[in-house]
């Protein structure tokens, strides 16, 4: 009903600023993608489980032992590479790699 209503009174939200994070993280993880810096779309082997400590592959910042970490293992000509996440971050690299799939 909301949106109907915002559509027939042609109504326009600005985004919140958590949808502007994660827009910026979406758009991030696309650059990475296309640099070769992040997995692009494929098969992966992914675990979750609490922060090591170890930067994110995606924003930079450690993930702390009391955050949710997602680790993703990929496997290339080099050998087995291994990329870190927050969970937010995991959410817009998956956004990302659908986007450029």
């Amino acid at each position: 009903m909301r949106i109907a209503n915002a559509i027939h009174w042609k109504l326009q939200a600005d985004a919140m600023p958590s949808d502007r994070i994660e827009q910026d993280l979406e758009r991030r993880a696309l650059e990475r993608i296309n640099q070769g810096r992040l997995p692009a779309p494929g098969h992966h082997r992914t675990w979750g489980g609490r922060g090591s400590h170890e930067p994110c592959a995606l924003c930079d910042v450690t993930i702390r032992s009391d955050e949710v970490e997602y680790e993703i293992e990929t496997r290339n000509a080099a050998g087995v590479q291994l990329y870190r996440f927050h969970f937010l971050c995991h959410n817009a690299w998956q956004y990302a790699c659908e986007e450029s799939a």
